[in-house]
């Protein structure tokens, strides 16, 4: 059974016209391996465009977002109507066409506040159940008109009537308040102008400051035209009957999505951030983590535990505000729920999110999510700045690399490989350190995300302008930071010189950071390697500014010997992390933390000064530990420089 994950964030879809809103988010559940979703404000059935799907606790946001002011497209027919006042219901009658003219004389009066009728077919309740489903089961329906307001309708393009058809129609766009009925609308402009009219097709294309333009999937939709508009009536009044039976039917469809929509879904899902919470309106609080404690378990709220964060300004004069709800996070920057402001300056809660306290947020992908178009949508969008190489080591040269990237404006990320690129060469010596080492120290720069390829035969066949071109189409590169060195591609055929060529094609930034020197020596992954080879430890802590650490977590230690005080540990290696040639070493080994803060000997238990012998051509590591519990808890090895 697949797990599901509690995720919290906000989703822009999509809808295709066919679907009910409700049925919509199956893709989305099963998309993002999620259950709890939900969409914040209904698209009728032919109508397709912008659905603003909230996940996990933001679904308490529900009635917010559904309150934002909707930006809408209709092709409206003149001429026929029908029961439902859309392409779904039946013809009931008909009337003349209208003229261009004369639709654009009367389109001002439309605007303001209305007083509107809601369509009898809608999913308005009458006395504990649908309208619509009491029409159809023969009932008299009544609903009472309702104030909106209409900011504004513009008449985008117009058909006249033709030898074929007497209708005519027209294509608006209409910037409305919750609640606007766009078919109630066109049903009024009609009655205006004596005639009769129905939508043809239905489109949303703005809710608040959120855009169809940005949305998961909106490549599945067709250009919005009067002729698009008249195919898509055609077609649902074709299928009128088949569509009547349609939201039980889909309740019940099990269905295969591309991979192109799931990889759509997954790129465009948004965390829900302090950026995304100002964009809505709220206010944004920062929770003091001495206060954090009192928050999540619901204890009384004071102006003391945040701390208010200024708000952009253009957010600031935004339309979309507001007042009196406050948007709360952790110092971590994840989300932790939202409070409420009374006139009277009370602070109370609306909902909190529990802290799943992570190390620096770094999202990770591999090559196939990139080919498959899963990198943040958002990200792609805003432009990125990387630096690809194997990064082995991390050493002084790559750090170099990593402190530009960190002054970029862009979203900043690097591409790195699982095994060094020297791994696949005869007589590799091993990597300098392990995958996991690699990505503790590259999160420590706050990347926003690190690509991590499996360097095959395949992959480095793969020219170096397609590679490049991959980074700019499907990852938004924008700035490409390297050393002078740098090669990429099959062979490593492209250069520095040539990436020059191929920045100016694609239009993203070249930054070449020169080589690092110690002792007049350039710092290189090579080098390192050859020093550990003849156990000069404290040239390679020079190079990498830091001791060189094998990594343990993967070995299993056995008990050779009792000593006085202390055992003999020995373990297999299983990794092709370097080692020094065989012998006696001076070391440092690093332990995961223990439940408590135990000193023994004026020193903290997770750090032990002891001797290590390496053995059997570097197959066999022996530790001298004080106990099993020492052995199990042993994460990292560090070689002490040998005294001259």
């Amino acid at each position: 059974m697949t797990k599901k994950n509690n995720l919290n964030g906000i989703l822009l879809y999509a809808k295709t016209p066919g679907l009910t809103s409700f049925s919509s988010l199956w893709s989305i559940k099963h998309a993002l391996l999620t259950d709890k979703v939900g969409h914040t404000g209904t698209l009728d059935s032919f109508a397709d465009g912008l659905l603003v799907v909230l996940s996990g606790s933001l679904t308490h946001l529900v009635p917010h977002i559904t309150g934002f002011t909707k930006t809408y497209r209709a092709v409206i027919c003149f001429g026929k109507a029908t029961d439902t006042l859309d392409p779904t219901g039946e013809f009931i009658s008909k009337g003349k066409a209208v003229t261009k003219e004369e639709l654009e004389n009367v389109l001002h009066e439309f605007t303001g506040t209305l007083l509107q009728e809601p369509p009898v077919y809608s999913a308005l309740h009458v006395d504990g159940k649908r309208a619509s489903n009491l029409v159809r089961e023969g009932s008299e329906v009544h609903l009472e008109r309702r104030q909106v307001f209409v900011y504004e309708i513009n008449l985008l393009d117009f058909k006249n009537p033709t030898d074929t058809d007497e209708c005519s129609y027209a294509l608006i766009e209409v910037v409305c308040s919750k609640g606007t009925y766009i078919r109630a609308l066109a049903r009024d402009i009609a009655k205006r102008l004596e005639t009769v009219s129905y939508l043809c097709a239905l489109r949303r294309t703005q809710v608040g400051p959120f855009f169809l333009e940005d949305a998961a999937c909106n490549f599945l939709l067709k250009d919005f035209t009067i002729e698009n508009g008249i195919e898509n009536s055609v077609f649902f009044q074709n299928q009128r009957q088949k569509f009547l039976a349609n939201t039980k039917a889909q309740k019940k469809e099990k269905k295969t999505d591309s991979i192109e929509i799931v990889s759509s879904i997954k790129s465009h899902f948004m965390s829900f951030s302090s950026e995304l919470a100002s964009l809505c309106g709220f206010e944004i609080d920062l929770l003091k983590n001495e206060f954090e404690s009192k928050y999540t378990n619901g204890r009384n709220l004071f102006g003391k535990m945040f701390v208010r964060l200024p708000r952009p300004k253009e957010d600031l004069e935004s339309k979309f505000n507001a007042p009196g709800n406050i948007a709360v996070f952790y110092e971590d920057k994840s989300f932790a729920g939202m409070i409420k402001i009374s006139p009277e300056k009370r602070l109370s809660y609306s909902f909190v999110v529990p802290h799943e306290k992570s190390f620096i947020q770094t999202k990770i992908y591999s090559w196939q999510q990139i080919l498959d178009g899963e990198f943040n949508y958002l990200w792609k969008k805003t432009g990125t700045c990387i630096s690809v190489g194997s990064f082995d080591g991390v050493h002084a040269g790559h750090q170099k690399l990593l402190e530009n990237i960190s002054k970029s404006n862009f979203i900043k990320g690097c591409v790195t490989f699982r095994n060094s690129t020297k791994a696949m060469e005869k007589n590799f010596s091993g990597s300098i350190d392990s995958l996991e080492q690699r990505i503790n120290f590259l999160r420590q720069y706050q990347l926003d995300f690190l690509i991590i390829i499996d360097f095959s035969d395949d992959f480095s066949k793969i020219d170096g302008r397609d590679f490049i071109s991959i980074l700019v189409e499907k990852c938004g590169l924008k700035c490409l930071v390297e050393g002078t060195d740098f090669k990429c591609g099959n062979k490593g055929l492209y250069d520095i010189e040539k990436l020059k060529g191929l920045a100016e094609n694609y239009s993203f930034s070249l930054e070449v950071v020169d080589d690092v020197l110690v002792d007049g020596k350039k710092v290189s992954s090579s080098s390192i390697r050859d020093l550990l080879g003849r156990s000069d430890f404290g040239t390679v802590q020079k190079y990498l500014l830091r001791p060189y650490e094998y990594d343990l977590q993967n070995l299993k230690w056995k008990e050779e010997k009792a000593l006085k005080n202390d055992s003999l540990f020995s373990s297999k290696v299983v990794s092709n992390q370097i080692l020094p040639p065989d012998g006696n070493y001076d070391v440092i080994v690093k332990m995961s933390e223990t439940e408590e803060n135990v000193i023994f000997q004026g020193s903290q238990l997770n750090i032990l000064h002891t001797l290590c012998t390496i053995e059997n051509e570097g197959k066999t590591i022996l530790l001298i530990l004080p106990s099993q519990n020492y052995a199990q808890r042993a994460r990292t090895l560090s070689f002490l420089p040998v005294a001259k």
